[in-house]
């Protein structure tokens, strides 16, 4: 009887840990720079987004996104 409960609590503690470390992984990516948009600024003071983000070196241009309540900024794309 006791073999089982303790393959039991091993299988239990062997996922928690499993489970801590995607979790730790998923932060880490969110926190990545490479993740992070770069924005030019404010869409409105901005002609064209896209153009201005390839003239930046971006090839794959950029958009006008939501990043403040309320306010538009020029984000280029990294990929």
């Amino acid at each position: 009887m006791a073999k089982p409960k303790v393959a039991y609590l091993m299988v239990q503690q062997i996922l928690s840990i499993i489970c801590l470390i995607l979790i730790s992984n998923l932060g880490a990516m969110a926190m990545d720079p490479l993740n992070m948009p770069h924005c030019l600024g404010s869409c409105s003071t901005i002609e064209n987004c896209f153009h201005d983000c390839v003239a930046q070196g971006f090839p794959k241009g950029g958009t006008c996104i939501v990043i403040r309540l309320a306010h538009m900024d020029c984000c280029c794309k990294w990929s």
